[in-house]
């Protein structure tokens, strides 16, 4: 089942700092609906921002550069860093690389983290646009779509 409209358009009111159409939007979404679709779209629009920021010239970079992104965003929002274990951030934007496991980590506070370093990385990207980030979410639906199909 491919990810719904409404739940691209969730995220991107997220992304966007609309944070009341986004509570909205997913008030409209079943639950069940909205763990499935919606959780593998925020999954794969981290991936996809994690290897815009961490992979430079097809190389990862050193892993300290995460765990600084990490402190950083952190630092940037009291509500991150009163809502995130560092250790759990850290790790879960290393298994976005491929370079980790989450397997023993709550698969709720995997998807509240991915949500919390999706915002943060896309804040720091600072689109020249709209048609940027939804590009960048574009690319992520496709990949969620595939992954769903499997």
């Amino acid at each position: 089942m491919p990810v719904k409209d409404k739940e691209y358009d969730a995220l991107l009111a997220l992304l966007r700092g609309r944070s009341d159409e986004h509570g909205r939007l997913l008030d409209e979404l079943d639950p069940a609906e909205q763990a499935r679709g919606y959780g593998a779209l925020v999954s794969a629009a981290l991936l996809e921002m994690a290897e815009k920021r961490f992979i430079r010239n097809g190389k990862y970079v050193p892993g300290s550069e995460v765990v600084a992104y990490v402190a950083h965003a952190r630092s940037m929002s009291d509500a991150f860093a009163d809502e995130v274990d560092p250790r759990i951030a850290e790790r879960v934007l290393f298994c976005a690389l491929d370079q980790g496991d989450l397997d023993d980590i709550d698969a709720r506070v995997i998807f509240e983290t991915q949500l919390w370093l999706l915002v943060a990385l896309v804040r720091d990207e600072q689109f020249a646009s709209d048609a940027e980030l939804e590009s960048l979410l574009n690319e992520a639906r496709q990949l969620a779509d595939d992954v769903m199909e499997m």
